[in-house]
């Protein structure tokens, strides 16, 4: 059997390297448009932040090592067309046959329409060679502006600050930073970081044009507010699409946002052609609404996904996301799990909520420090449906046990409340933030 895989990312190569195992006889050809495979992009942030000099160490595995395994590698290429009906892939003007076809072309970043945006000292967060570039380039000299603050934005404000000490703006078109991802009070507490640290932060503005000069290099970005932002380094962190241009001229099922359609089996709506990763939309875990998770621990469970059922037809599927995520952000940590605000809003769904205020551990072990904890629960099931955490010292990862609680759809109720968490003097108190939360729900049902 021949599988065809478009892309050589996480779900790309997760895919390729998985057939292998299960069937060292399966034919599998990867076409790649880049030099190397398996990019870690998450770490790009920390190469340019100085956590590790040799931008290889982004590489998982090499293109060589996949190949001694019998995976061919077809680097450097693009791929031009694929003709569903005859299942045949074209590139370099050749093409191949297929059995079964993996698009795997992940996500791109977006680039606004702003006047001058291509100019020589604007980037992005998305390559080996982006991060290559961006740390050569910002010195501690430099004025770097940094336009949006989502996950990534705030990963390369840390890094930047602290490898560089330069000057820093953030622009946000939203009222507040992380939209969409933390509520107000955990927003706040980043915003308060960013103003300790004398970052400036623009919010509710947004870059309409890029002032360059006659070598093409910006020195001021104007915004739609009247604001002038003196900068010689750009990075765009506005987030990502689907990279799926390549088939919206075809039968291939897609969202409005250029996310490919598919089922709990990762098949798309054409035999024999599964996809997986950034460029699809996917099932949420709670509520079985579709949506697109631009997160690397969904591409590498889609990534088996694929293999299994390419190997045995339907035999392992997709059980949903909860778009869990967590950060550092200075001495600060943030995680959270479940369906947002505006997703609960829209769908009208009836709700109560706390919001606990407590210590990470005892106060006679030294560096005790705040620990912020919301949960929602959904009235109509009584499950919890979203956690938000904010703190310090690797406390917020407390969030492992509480996507536990959603993903196996406990009760809130007087049982729940009494769950046994560990305690220690280093880690927890006796009646942790976990249990005060709980049984304030309890008393508000």
């Amino acid at each position: 059997m021949k599988t065809i895989i478009i892309g050589g990312s996480a779900t790309g190569m997760g895919v390729a390297a998985k057939l292998k195992r299960l069937d060292p006889k399966n034919e599998i050809i990867v076409i790649q448009d880049k030099e190397y495979v398996s990019l870690g992009a998450c770490g790009i942030p920390y190469f340019v932040g100085d956590n590790f000099s040799n931008p290889e160490t982004l590489i998982a595995r090499t293109v060589e090592k996949f190949e001694e395994t019998g995976v061919k590698v077809i680097k450097n290429t693009k791929v031009d067309n694929v003709n569903f009906k005859n299942k045949e892939v074209f590139f370099n003007n050749e093409s191949l046959k297929y059995d079964k076809l993996v698009i795997a072309v992940g996500s791109k970043p977006i680039i606004p329409s702003t006047k001058n945006v291509n100019a020589n000292n604007i980037f992005t967060v998305n390559s080996k060679e982006d991060g290559i570039i961006i740390k050569n380039k910002i010195t501690k000299e430099s004025k770097v502006l940094i336009i949006g603050s989502g996950l990534i934005g705030l990963e390369m404000v840390e890094n930047i600050y602290n490898s560089k000490h330069s000057k820093i703006t953030i622009i946000e078109k939203a009222d507040k930073i992380l939209k969409n991802i933390f509520d107000e009070e955990f927003s706040d507490l980043v915003e308060n970081k960013i103003h300790d640290k004398n970052i400036t932060l623009i919010k509710n503005d947004e870059v309409i044009e890029f002032l360059v000069d006659n070598k093409n290099n910006v020195t001021h970005a104007k915004t739609r507010n009247g604001e002038t932002i003196e900068c010689d380094s750009v990075i765009l962190s506005i987030g990502v699409l689907p990279n799926t241009q390549l088939f919206k001229k075809t039968n291939l099922e897609m969202e409005l946002n250029g996310a490919i359609k598919i089922n709990q089996y990762c098949e798309t709506n054409i035999a024999d052609v599964f996809a997986g990763g950034d460029c699809c939309s996917s099932l949420s875990f709670l509520y079985k609404n579709t949506k697109t998770f631009y997160l690397a621990t969904i591409a590498h469970k889609q990534a088996k996904i694929i293999a299994d059922n390419i190997n045995q037809s339907k035999s392992n599927q997709f059980m949903g996301g909860l778009g869990t995520t967590i950060i550092r952000f200075f001495d600060l940590e943030l995680a959270r799990s479940g369906e947002n605000r505006t997703f609960m809003e829209n769908q009208k769904i009836k709700t109560r909520e706390i919001l606990i205020k407590d210590k990470d551990h005892t106060n006679y072990v030294s560096n005790q420090k705040d620990l912020w904890l919301k949960i929602i629960v959904d009235n109509n099931t009584n499950e919890i449906i979203n956690v938000q955490l904010a703190g310090k010292n690797k406390s917020v990862l407390r969030i492992y046990g509480l996507v536990s609680l959603i993903w196996s759809r406990v009760k809130v109720d007087h049982s729940l409340e009494q769950i046994d968490l560990p305690y220690s003097p280093p880690f927890s108190r006796t009646t942790d933030i976990i249990h005060i939360a709980l049984s304030k729900l309890c008393k508000e049902r």
